[in-house]
């Protein structure tokens, strides 16, 4: 098998998606998760055939709980080195992250009603993180031809994966949802997260993975970027 030669997995848990990239004998899994994921990742590594010693890494797009959460237990069970950017890496250690704001009227209602009970919605078991990532990570250190990107916006330090093949995994960066917008209901940066579309834009990406919803088309993508862009600019 050609060591760039991969294939790309989705995991479907509680309300959200992480994702394995994988090759016979080794792996690398996007986000975790909330707590108690764990145990589903593994049965995933299992069925196609992999060990968890095979899981080399875990990045984590960003430190909220639904995709965090298992971080730690992960990292016990396996050798797997956790990845998150830098400005998120005292949330991943606390196990809390704060509320994005909303970015349209029904989000910014949930975000009211939801900061009432942060406390206990964003806790999750903390981790400690091995890998800091600034703007960007190569994943050949790992064996794969692939790149973490810093795209900052939904939180302040969310990241993407972008793979060889054009595979783009978003993170909540991008959403996938059937019949709902690509932009994110939720950000603690706007104006970062419209940046950071703009560079989407110009990368190759050919298939966009989202945390939550469907996979879906660059041609999809742009056929909301103007548009989202105008507005939340």
């Amino acid at each position: 098998m050609s060591r760039t030669s991969y294939k790309i997995h989705r995991i479907g848990l509680a309300n959200v998606s992480s994702y394995l990239i994988y090759r016979p004998g080794e792996a690398i899994l996007v986000d975790s998760g909330s707590s108690g994921s764990e145990e589903k990742i593994l049965e995933t590594l299992q069925r196609l055939g992999l060990e968890p010693a095979m899981l080399k890494l875990l990045v984590l797009t960003h430190s909220h709980f639904d995709h965090a959460g298992s971080a730690g237990r992960l990292k016990e069970l396996t050798v797997c080195k956790v990845m998150v950017h830098s400005s998120e890496a005292e949330r991943l250690r606390k196990g809390y992250s704060p509320i994005p704001s909303g970015t349209r009227w029904k989000a910014k209602l949930l975000v009211g009603v939801g900061r009432i009970f942060a406390g206990r919605l964003m806790n999750f078991p903390g981790a400690e993180p091995d890998l800091l990532v600034d703007e960007s990570f190569d994943l050949e250190a790992f064996g794969f031809p692939g790149k973490v990107i810093h795209a900052p916006g939904h939180t302040f330090g969310s990241m993407v994966v972008l793979m060889e093949g054009g595979e783009l995994i978003a993170g909540d960066t991008l959403f996938g949802v059937e019949n709902k917008q690509h932009f994110p209901p939720f950000a603690e940066d706007l104006n970062a997260l419209v940046n950071s579309w703009k560079y989407i834009r110009e990368l190759p990406v050919k298939t966009f993975y989202p945390a939550h919803g469907r996979y879906f088309s660059m041609d999809s993508f742009l056929t909301e970027y103007e548009s989202a862009i105008e507005r939340y600019s």
